[in-house]
């Protein structure tokens, strides 16, 4: 990210540049060399870059310089506000303006909420030139009249997008029209953002747009991949990678608060130097801890997506994404925290089924699939402690409940005894609650492990267990050779390990067909299976029931597909899950009326397809709703020659279609 431009060439203030080299900034990255000249120039820019480019930079350097230059100094009512999404990012930028501006005279401070409002009170008393808030305390401040922005000559969005994502919306309004028109707004922020952009045009400003790499949505130095697992082998394959990681340095990201604190105690449990951080704790205690791992007296920090935006921490060489994130945004910003300064990272997300819905979503998102991990039994630990147990409400490890009513308390004897047991520091932890056979897992259903004195009667044994009829359908390996019933004759016990091959005709087919049956739909079903793309198809007279309310039930029968197939069918390879609803009536009646049906479509990208052939040059479709975007991007896949890409906003985007 860096370029070959000293901050000397910009014709920035002597004390600045001295500043700036005293803290080891010399060379400025590329987002910092697209946006210093504009906003010196004073106009309004909306920058967009990816996580770890340098944006703190790009938008405070100019900053310092327009203070110096334009004697603000000697006016503190003159300020700069900056509006933060959450208080750790506040804090940090905060810290840059701290040592950098210290030698340079300009006094900033953090206004951030969970902190003591009186003594911000009288920090803002003594005259800021730079105020770093996040929007629900500056606007407290500003309301109780502590805070006038009357005279304030810039206004910085910093990450923008999760600003608005976080529903700032109303806060960053309060704040626009109790300004200035005359001010400056500088917008930078890692993803598009229309809200960003309608909110700058409705107050006036037309921003210039800076955009850097933005068909690359990832780090080129960041390796990442996803390791296709079930939810209980998420722990022991996360204590595997910390170990297996030298000098780990790690983030590890859940979706809830729970979740979070959870990984993070039984993590602690088995001796690692992990931490758990969150919205639910204090404000102090969430300082100390960054300060904790910034010093590396913690190395592991679990945490939710409060710390997934802008937080700058250098080092970090591993990333974990124990969770797959709601919001395909949020994947880029999570694995963004590690091949920060041009130094190499390696992030890792955890899939199981209940993570699969969000696959599709971030894969659509960076335009590219996760290369996926080839995991083995050696993977994974196999010393896994057993689960911690939180209390919900306070989120604290406590004694799990006995569901023995009749439990007689312990004496003061065992009391004394189990004091004694958890002061004795060199007590190991016990090993995994999570049964296991060899180093498969008891409870991982796609693996029927079964003893018999001959493999015919294992394999009838795994029919019935798969409730299947063909016994071709059955993969069959033998896993452990038992001894002889006598010592040199007699039967010998084998150990088989069965599953079921990934036949999803005969497989799959039956199963949907049951469903029908019992739900007594009047739909046929049929499923194929070519280059990893299993296609399911209904038809029938009750389509209808598929479609409404959004396709409620049709994305039932994909979440029931998906976990049949997770908890029944071992495949070695991802494979990609359509489900698509036809009928031939419905289809003749369509085409007369002039309605986009698949095969009006598959017709129009033909067409488009020849143009795009004869003019060498990409084409934007017309406008579609997800369901035909669906069909163009398959009908498209199958075709190697051309690739496509949704444009725009909402629901109805526009399909870019180009030479592959």
């Amino acid at each position: 990210m860096k370029t070959t431009r000293e901050f000397v060439e910009y014709n920035l203030q002597p004390e600045l540049i001295t500043a700036l080299n005293a803290h080891g900034f010399k060379q400025a990255s590329e987002i910092q060399d697209l946006t210093i000249k504009s906003i010196l120039e004073k106009k309004d820019i909306f920058a967009l870059a990816e996580t770890g480019s340098g944006k703190t930079g790009a938008f405070a350097i100019p900053i310092l310089e327009i203070l110096l230059e334009d004697k603000a100094l000697d006016n503190p009512s003159q300020q700069i506000v900056i509006l933060s999404p959450t208080r750790e990012l506040a804090q940090q930028t905060n810290k840059f303006f701290q040592q950098v501006g210290k030698d340079l005279g300009v006094k900033s401070a953090c206004i951030i909420g969970g902190e003591k409002i009186e003594k911000q009170i009288e920090e803002l008393k003594e005259g800021v030139h730079v105020l770093v808030a996040t929007p629900g305390r500056l606007n407290d401040l500003t309301k109780q009249k502590q805070i006038d922005l009357g005279n304030c000559l810039a206004v910085v969005f910093d990450e923008a997008d999760r600003l608005f994502d976080m529903g700032f919306k109303k806060d960053i309004e309060f704040v626009l029209n109790g300004i200035p028109k005359s001010r400056q707004l500088i917008m930078v922020s890692a993803t598009t953002n229309m809200d960003v952009l309608n909110t700058a045009f409705k107050f006036g400003s037309q921003p210039l747009e800076i955009k850097l790499n933005e068909e690359s949505m990832l780090v080129d130095n960041i390796d990442h991949k996803i390791a296709m697992i079930d939810k209980n082998e998420k722990m022991p394959l996360l204590v595997k990678q910390l170990r297996t990681v030298e000098d780990a340095y790690v983030i590890v990201f859940c979706n809830t608060q729970f979740q979070t604190h959870l990984v993070a105690e039984w993590l602690m449990k088995m001796n690692f130097k992990a931490k758990p951080i969150s919205g639910r704790m204090p404000q102090n205690k969430r300082t100390k801890l960054m300060e904790d791992f910034r010093s590396k007296e913690t190395t592991i920090l679990v945490c939710t997506d409060v710390a997934a935006r802008g937080l700058d921490i250098k080092d970090v060489n591993l990333v974990i994404n124990f969770d797959l994130p709601n919001e395909a945004a949020s994947y880029v910003h999570r694995i963004g925290r590690t091949g920060r300064a041009g130094k190499q990272g390696l992030a890792i997300s955890f899939c199981s089924f209940e993570d699969c819905e969000n696959l599709d979503p971030i894969s659509e998102f960076i335009g590219d699939s996760i290369p996926k991990m080839d995991l083995n039994d050696d993977d994974f630990a196999t010393d896994i402690c057993s689960k911690p147990y939180l209390d919900g409400k306070t989120l604290q490890v406590v004694e799990k409940p006995s569901r023995d009513k009749d439990k007689k308390k312990p004496s003061k004897n065992s009391k004394d005894n189990s004091k004694t047991s958890t002061n004795n520091k060199e007590v190991k932890p016990r090993t995994s609650t999570v049964p296991f056979i060899g180093k498969i897992f008891k409870n991982d259903r796609r693996f029927f492990i079964h003893s018999a004195t001959s493999q015919k009667e294992s394999v009838k044994a795994a029919l019935s267990y798969f409730g299947i009829k063909d016994d071709h359908l059955i993969n069959t390996e033998v896993k452990e050779q038992g001894r002889k019933m006598f010592f040199f004759f007699g039967p010998r016990k084998v150990t088989y390990k069965h599953s079921l091959k990934p036949i999803f005709k005969k497989v799959l087919t039956p199963f949907l067909i049951g469903i029908l049956r019992k739900a007594q739909l009047d739909l046929y079903v049929k499923a194929s299976f070519k280059d990893n793309h299993l296609k399911v198809t209904f038809t029938g007279n009750d389509l209808g029931l598929l479609l409404r309310n959004k396709a409620e039930l049709l994305i039932s029968f994909e979440t029931i597909i998906k976990q049949f197939l997770l908890r029944k069918v071992y495949m070695k390879n991802e494979i990609k899950l359509t489900l698509r609803c036809f009928n031939e009536d419905n289809y003749k009646d369509s085409k007369s009326k002039g309605q986009n049906n698949e095969k009006a479509i598959v017709s129009y990208v033909d067409d488009m397809k020849k143009k795009v052939l004869e003019t060498k040059k990409a084409l934007l479709l017309k406008s579609m709703n997800p369901a035909e975007r669906r069909i163009v991007h398959q009908y498209i896949s199958e075709d190697k020659k051309f690739k496509s890409n949704s444009k725009g906003e909402g629901r109805f985007k526009k399909v870019e279609l180009s030479l592959n």
